[in-house]
């Protein structure tokens, strides 16, 4: 392997939007209608659905990981605009918002109960406008519980330039020392600190809340994402695995098997620094060998934005849809028309406003045909 480009992002981002899609249609049970999902076969006496699902979760460190390599050759590139990129991905939120919150509020507000979560059918149930404006600028996500991602993305995001100044002026060594006592910081500490009352309970101050407590391991996969694109470590690693036990499908599997067990029964999530970089490579190994899964992947990474923001529309809260989606009761075949549905909603969304544009486009063409022909 020579190098990990933007065509290798997008074919991680692909898998781990399958991954997110699995999470929330296979882990959670009781916000499916109908309830729990079919499956073949068991795990430790484990439903493989529930075991899968759950580790699908792994997709929020990979999409933190690859923002935060992505962001950082971007820097070195063309510089780092703090605006530009956090205008990038709020346009992207704020597309499907327009057209998805006022569907879910007129249409979906009053449902009979049709699973077990009554966060799920009653979730647009009592809204005001003020949940409308506070979910529309990111600061709450009580109207879709999946959009919590968008604020902690946004933080990190700010705090780039403190994170590159700190991992530029230290060795790799020093720089995943740091990461790992931010990472128990985040987690255990501020949290505690935040909750003693002599201190006025700091976790309901929103700024202390926010910056000192986001979710690790997520955040701190941004961080490690940012020293492997400095250090061009997801190159070196693969080289080095690759020397040594020789990747090729079997091992990849073998490899996917072992990360899967210790992320579900021994170290959990808080290992992902460790499971996301060789989660990639042996992703990318595999699918050198399947061209057709490689496009596949592909396409859907190009879309996986979209497919986040509206997927647990199709799956949790549009009671029609969700019929759709889960009404073969086999927990693959439900997964795979989810997201078929979602994607064709992505290139619909994609459109949609690229059709808006060209409208805007001609009248402003226009408008300013028509004005300066009155000045005459």
């Amino acid at each position: 392997m020579k190098d990990f480009t933007s065509y290798d992002t997008k074919k991680i981002k692909g898998f781990a939007i399958i991954l997110m899609l699995a999470h929330h249609l296979w882990a959670f049970p009781n916000r499916i209608a109908g309830g729990e999902l079919k499956h073949l076969f068991t795990i430790f006496g484990d439903s493989s659905l529930l075991i899968l699902g759950n580790f699908g979760k792994i997709c929020i460190s990979l999409f933190f990981f690859l923002g935060g390599y992505g962001i950082y050759i971007q820097s070195k590139k063309k510089g780092f605009n703090i605006l530009k990129n956090i205008k990038k991905i709020y346009i992207a939120y704020w597309k499907v918002f327009i057209i998805f919150i006022p569907l879910a509020l007129i249409f979906f507000n009053n449902w009979v109960p049709f699973c077990e979560a009554q966060d799920i059918y009653l979730r647009f149930a009592g809204w005001t406008w003020k949940d409308v404006v506070k979910n529309f600028l990111g600061v709450s996500s009580s109207l879709n519980g999946e959009w919590w991602f968008l604020s902690s993305y946004v933080v990190a995001i700010v705090l780039f330039p403190l994170l590159k100044g700190l991992i530029e002026k230290n060795s790799l060594l020093k720089n995943l020392f740091y990461i790992v006592i931010i990472s128990i910081l985040m987690t255990n500490v501020f949290p505690a600190i935040g909750s003693i009352k002599y201190l006025g309970t700091l976790n309901n101050n929103y700024l202390y809340n926010t910056i000192f407590c986001q979710t690790a391991p997520y955040i701190t996969c941004f961080y490690i994402g940012v020293l492997f694109a400095k250090e061009n470590l997801i190159i070196k690693l693969y080289n080095k695995i690759n020397e040594v036990i020789k990747l090729n499908t079997i091992t990849d599997i073998i490899i996917l098997g072992v990360i899967i067990f210790f992320r579900s029964y021994v170290a959990g999530p808080e290992m992902d620094i460790i499971y996301v970089p060789l989660l990639i490579i042996i992703l990318i190994d595999i699918l050198s060998h399947i061209p057709i899964l490689e496009k596949t992947f592909e396409k859907l990474g190009e879309n996986s934005t979209n497919m986040w923001l509206i997927h647990s529309f199709y799956c949790y809260y549009f009671y029609p849809i969700v019929k759709i989606v889960v009404a073969l009761r086999w927990g693959i075949p439900c997964l795979i028309v989810l997201i078929v549905l979602t994607l064709i909603s992505s290139y619909i969304i994609d459109y949609f406003w690229e059709l808006i544009k060209k409208i805007y486009n001609k009248c402003l063409t226009f408008t300013k045909k028509y004005i300066k022909r009155e000045s005459y």
